[in-house]
């Protein structure tokens, strides 16, 4: 018996889960798309986890043609993995994380022309957990100000589909792969291979559900001044709290939340009736897009 007769063998057991490691396909569906578009998957690997000053030692794309319609995705077209040194001794938590040293970083720089070269050709820059990607990148590298985002943790309802985890090596494991984590490129392999995968109870493909979420437009709201005896009303509620956000002459925090445009009239209304109960209603939002959206510009008014 050969190792694929034996994971066969195991399949059909209810005993067993058969995870088969990520070979990354250079073709994913054959032919050629009705409407081509590029995107993007991208990944970091950071000195740490505060967007506002950690800098970025890793970086890895994949560069897809995908159909804008069916969301298939087809050839893969480059594939870019480079390190930087971040001029400071990395930390035993991020070099056990990684596996990246500081020898391997020395000298190293990320090649901005490539990078900056495929941003614009892209139609959406994918990641998982965007809202750390697209800050860390931003800040960077100036040029993703103006591209479109999508996110695999968030733009997929994936506890809807019976995932009950959101992280990337979980997903992976209950779609039946796996992959060696913490490196900038294994993780965009990881994300692009999930994407081509129907999802597990709505049999939609996951790319698909993607694009339509990143075409959906949202509104941000901020309950400015709300009453600090309604936090919990906010929390149960979904509101995050942002506590350095700045109105005006004011730079004390805020409640706030992500909303379908359609549903942001009864979001309003909730916040008049249980938040602010009768007072005057501070609250201020901000239209987003896929261009915005993930971006520190998704937290202010300014």
């Amino acid at each position: 018996m050969n190792i694929q007769e034996a994971a066969n063998l195991l399949a059909k057991s209810d005993e067993y889960r058969v995870l088969k490691r990520l070979h990354a396909p250079d073709v994913y569906h054959q032919g050629e798309p009705l409407t081509r578009r590029i995107g993007l998957v991208i990944d970091t690997e950071t000195t740490g986890v505060d967007t506002s000053k950690d800098k970025i030692i890793e970086l890895g794309f994949v560069a897809f043609e995908y159909d804008a319609g069916s969301g298939n995705i087809y050839r893969i077209l480059h594939t870019y993995d480079g390190f930087e040194d971040p001029q400071e001794p990395l930390s035993e938590v991020i070099k056990t994380l990684t596996g990246i040293d500081d020898d391997m970083l020395k000298d190293q720089h990320l090649d901005d022309a490539e990078i900056n070269d495929w941003l614009k050709k892209s139609s959406v820059v994918i990641a998982h957990n965007a809202s750390f990607d697209r800050a860390m990148l931003e800040r960077r590298l100036p040029a993703v100000e103006d591209t479109a985002w999508a996110c695999t943790f968030a733009d997929i309802d994936l506890q809807a589909e019976g995932i009950g985890s959101r992280k990337l090596d979980y997903i992976a494991y209950q779609l039946g792969y796996f992959f060696d984590g913490h490196r900038a490129v294994n993780d965009a392999q990881a994300t692009l291979h999930l994407l081509s995968y129907a999802l597990p109870v709505s049999k939609k493909l996951a790319m698909a559900e993607l694009l339509a979420s990143a075409r959906e437009k949202r509104l941000r709201i901020f309950a400015i001044a709300a009453p600090f005896d309604k936090k919990d009303v906010l929390k149960g509620r979904g509101y995050r709290w942002l506590p350095t956000f700045s109105y005006g002459a004011s730079k004390k925090g805020v409640w706030s939340i992500c909303v379908a445009e359609a549903a942001s009239q009864a979001e309003q209304t909730w916040l008049r009736e249980h938040v602010y109960s009768g007072k005057q209603a501070l609250f201020q939002c901000t239209s987003l897009t896929a261009k915005n959206r993930y971006s520190v510009r998704e937290f202010s008014l300014g």
